[in-house]
């Protein structure tokens, strides 16, 4: 897997996750049980090849991106400076909701 590759950093701490998760789980028997642990362990390896990119600082606010053949590609959706959804011609999925459709008020 590339996706941290020349981050010592981030490799560290995913391994030390993942052994920390395994640990707990060292007693489990239950065949069933040990399955579904594998299940979930593939498909957060998944998740993570797939959704992470790694970014460099090549200059003040411009960023390099590490992009693999594994990563999914998604439409971009136009976000406001809040990150708040705002074009009316790239509408994400239904899962997701503008900031103007919540009701918190902080």
């Amino acid at each position: 897997m590339n996706t941290f590759q020349d981050d010592k950093y981030a490799l560290e701490a995913t391994r030390n996750k993942i052994n920390e998760e395994y640990r707990k789980c060292k007693d489990v028997t239950d065949e069933n049980k040990i399955a579904e642990l594998n299940e979930f362990a593939l498909a957060v390896e998944r998740e993570v090849r797939t959704t992470i990119v790694q970014a460099r600082e090549v200059e003040p606010g411009k960023f390099a991106l590490r992009v693999n053949t594994d990563t999914e590609k998604l439409d971009n959706a136009i976000l406001d400076a809040a990150g708040c959804f705002t074009s009316t011609q790239q509408k994400p999925s239904s899962d997701f909701k503008k900031c103007s459709d919540t009701t918190n008020t902080s």
